[in-house]
């Protein structure tokens, strides 16, 4: 996303306000001098970092790496740098500078509780020509358009908006082909050949060669931020595979936030029970990573999804290892008369799709120069969408989300959702890195970060207990952390 840059000079009786997006498709990102006499804010990251008043090499968060280890997440307004804070969803900073002293606090309220839904009527028309108009927006009529596509409803509620676009004749439909059971390539090429549109599908290397290692030290080096979602390992196979630059790349993420996200019913039920344990965290994190009561002493904020390493083996790897439980604890007590519906969709909203979700896919735009947008992250359609009635758009009772998408898919592609149930995206990171596992290994042991003998033993550990999915996904999270910082320009000083 292009992105101004502004700066703003500290002066006495300075005061300013700045918020999070919702009239925009991304966050705002706030670069605070070390001197703390001057701010630049933008909503593009990258081109924030670029600035030549940004001094680098920018400093490593301790704060923000142990929520790696430790949850997966990031919350807001915190990031991997020091000198680097984040606006999400609801997020608010308020600057004040009097008496040569600064003064900045960071305020959060969830936009799309749903004690702010009113009345109102669910119109398809209405939605998909605020899809169609908010893309014809952001391209000019002879931009070379890419569209990722799944078998999801987000996705091919866009493909059946842009169906009578001006912009259709420029749209090339992707979705990566995995060749198993998990491929939904075949039906969402169908999809989008029955609307009229180009479609291609994006395969997997049967090895990793030179080349896509180069790439991926590329894309290490360039990224402006870490994302530790495992999925983000197969955009640079798509670059590999197409000239993305100066193309319009839609994504369908972003929604689940204002439309109801929706948790699984296991997870509902467990956040209820399990949550009244979290006074024992102290005991199970002194216990190794995957022990029985890791998962029952997590907060009710955890719930939505975040795991990690417990304290005992995070301070093995990292010695400067921060705590994160009473964060949550806190996060959660904050929330303690919310419905878990509206629970999930603020913090996972706000910082899971944020800072993973969404992320990795700026991340590959950035690096690959194509053009993000987000068209479900669009101002007019959060507020449509949000304002509606909740038994418009999900079934609470059984767990059942997104009503009308599923219907308007299902009456204009005879795409059942209800029936496909849930496709989960096809990429295995870690069986892709065993591909290349004497450099994954190496990358991993060179990173500085990490304690020499604690690694050794933590890598070892996790290389035993692939079986677990847990297990496997940390295993991609150091991996990726530790290429991260081994190659990323930004971390390292400019001659």
């Amino acid at each position: 996303m292009k992105g101004f840059v502004s700066k703003k000079e500290f002066s006495e009786d300075f005061n300013l306000e700045l918020w999070g997006p919702l009239e925009s498709e991304g966050p705002l990102y706030i670069y605070l001098s070390p001197k703390r006499d001057y701010i630049l804010y933008s909503t593009n990251l990258k081109a924030l970092l670029d600035s030549p008043d940004v001094e680098k090499p920018l400093t490593l968060s301790e704060e923000g790496l142990s929520f790696y280890l430790l949850s997966g997440v990031i919350p807001t307004p915190r990031t991997i740098y020091k000198e680097i804070f984040v606006l999400s969803l609801g997020d608010r900073a308020s600057l004040n500078y009097t008496n040569k002293n600064l003064a900045i606090s960071f305020h959060h309220q969830f936009p799309f509780h749903s004690s702010f839904r009113q009345e109102g009527e669910f119109k398809e028309e209405v939605l998909l020509k605020l899809l169609r108009e908010t893309i014809e927006e952001r391209i000019p009529s002879e931009g070379k358009i890419y569209l990722f596509q799944s078998l999801g409803k987000d996705s091919n509620t866009i493909v059946l908006a842009l169906h009578s676009s001006y912009l259709r004749e420029n749209i090339t439909c992707l979705t990566l082909s995995t060749g198993d059971k998990k491929d939904e390539s075949s039906i969402a090429e169908a999809i989008a050949k029955k609307l009229g549109f180009r479609h291609q599908k994006l395969y997997l290397p049967e090895s990793i060669d030179k080349s896509l290692w180069n790439l991926y030290e590329y894309y290490f080096t360039e990224i402006s931020h870490p994302c530790i979602d495992g999925i983000s390992l197969v955009y640079p196979i798509y670059a590999s595979q197409l000239d993305f630059k100066g193309s319009y790349v839609v994504d369908g993420s972003g929604n689940d936030v204002y439309f109801g996200h929706v948790p699984r019913p296991i997870e509902y039920k467990r956040q209820k029970l399990f949550s009244l344990f979290h006074f024992l965290r102290p005991l199970s994190d002194c216990f190794p990573t995957g022990n029985p009561l890791q998962s029952f002493t997590k907060t009710r904020a955890e719930w939505i999804g975040l795991s990690g390493f417990t304290l005992r083996d995070a301070q093995k790897i990292y010695s400067k290892v921060t705590p994160i439980y009473n964060y949550w604890k806190k996060e959660s007590k904050e929330r303690k008369n919310w419905d878990y519906f509206d629970l999930k969709a603020d913090l996972w909203g706000t910082h899971v799709e944020f800072d993973l979700v969404m992320r990795k896919v700026r991340n590959f735009g950035e690096v690959f120069g194509a053009e993000i947008i987000f068209p479900w992250y669009n101002k007019r359609i959060a507020e449509y969408i949000s304002r509606l009635p909740e038994k418009l758009l999900f079934d609470r009772k059984n767990f059942r989300n997104k009503i009308p998408l599923r219907d308007l898919l299902k009456k204009h592609l005879n795409l059942d959702s209800d029936r496909l149930g849930k496709y989960s995206y096809g990429f295995d990171a870690y069986s892709f890195l065993l591909k290349a596992k004497e450099r994954v290994r190496d990358e991993i042991f060179s990173c500085e970060l990490w304690n020499k003998k604690g690694i050794l033993k933590v890598y070892h550990m996790l290389k035993e207990k692939t079986e677990k999915k847990l297990f496997r996904n940390l295993f991609i999270r150091l991996f990726i952390l530790s290429t991260w910082y081994n190659h990323n320009k930004y971390l390292k000083s400019i001659d």
